[in-house]
């Protein structure tokens, strides 16, 4: 994979930031999550957002998001455009897409694919987004629609189907498309899920699609308690605070996006600039204790799952496989 100067440099100085665990960072957040809506037409039983109390639901401004824009312009690298919502509810998500990208800016955008029809196809393929993963949680429709709660798996997967079609059709290049499909369902079995996976991908033949990965459950910091943590690896430092920033969409900022419910906020960019709220006192104290090993005794950070999952130099593989290709 090739990476950018530009990208090189920033990863450099993230790395730095992180490994000589300083609490002022010099430079801009180098991603950014943009909650463009954090309402979901689905009710899934591994995502807490169904547990979300309706005040914290909503879709973010069009007025907010290019003042965010026009703060990252130049500083950020890439954004995703999605938190804990369905970002294709927003009915300004075209024209946000756009904005970003007239920024320089990498976009990224994840779906449940369920609203995906022609029209939204085509203005997907049309607004220069350049990353569009789907989730597809589970290969057969009673696995699927056991973890998709709400969705109906033949039209979800046409939709998909459809996308591709048209992406193909029409030599659109961009945006890279990926399908991710988590492998849970505790009736089947390691042999199972194999053959199952082998004849779904069967169907995916000649349509294009760019990547498909398996994706591995996680709990949203404790809040899925469905969700085994298995072994704890390690217990290193968590990498969020030094590069990014998750922004809500009514523009309160929290430290990642595994804090679902938004309890450790440290700012708001309709008061602040992201600059100002990227060192805030609050951030700060949180690389400190991230410093200082006290990751256990922090929340939501104890209970994440992904924080003990396989590092190198204390940095979790998982999270340098997401900051090069997604969330």
């Amino acid at each position: 994979m090739r990476i950018s100067k530009k990208k090189t440099s920033s990863l450099l100085r993230a790395a730095s930031g992180f490994l000589l665990k300083k609490n002022k960072l010099s430079y801009f957040p180098l991603r950014l999550w943009i909650e463009t809506s954090s309402r979901c037409n689905l009710s899934c039983g591994l995502c807490a957002n169904k547990d979300l109390a309706p005040n914290q639901k909503g879709d973010m401004e069009m007025s907010l998001f290019t003042k965010i824009i026009d703060e990252a312009k130049g500083l950020a690298l890439d954004v995703n455009l999605f938190h804990r919502g369905e970002p294709l509810l927003n009915e300004n998500i075209f024209a946000m897409i756009s904005y970003a990208k007239k920024a320089g800016l990498y976009t990224r955008l994840h779906s449940n694919a369920t609203l995906l029809n022609k029209k939204c196809s085509e203005k997907l393929l049309c607004c220069g987004l350049d990353y569009l993963s789907f989730s597809f949680d589970g290969y057969q429709k009673q696995t699927y629609e056991a973890n998709r709660t709400g969705a109906d798996f033949e039209q979800t997967l046409h939709n998909i189907y459809s996308f591709l079609k048209l992406k193909k059709e029409g030599g659109y290049k961009k945006p890279t498309t990926l399908l991710q499909v988590m492998e849970y369902d505790q009736s089947l079995g390691a042999g199972d899920f194999k053959r199952q996976r082998k004849e779904f991908q069967k169907t995916f033949m000649d349509l294009g699609l760019d990547q498909f990965r398996i994706r591995r459950p996680h709990n949203w910091g404790g809040l899925i308690k469905e969700v085994d943590a298995g072994q704890k690896h390690t217990s290193s430092a968590c990498t969020f605070c030094w590069y990014s920033l998750t922004i809500l969409y009514d523009g309160k900022v929290c430290l990642c996006p595994q804090d679902f419910e938004a309890k450790n906020l440290i700012g708001d960019v309709h008061k602040s600039s992201i600059k100002k709220i990227f060192n805030a006192k609050e951030i700060r104290e949180f690389r400190e204790k991230n410093k200082n090993g006290q990751i256990e005794k922090m929340f939501p950070c104890r209970n994440c799952d992904r924080i003990h999952r396989k590092t190198m130099m204390g940095v979790p593989l998982e999270y340098l496989k997401a900051f090069l290709s997604g969330k």
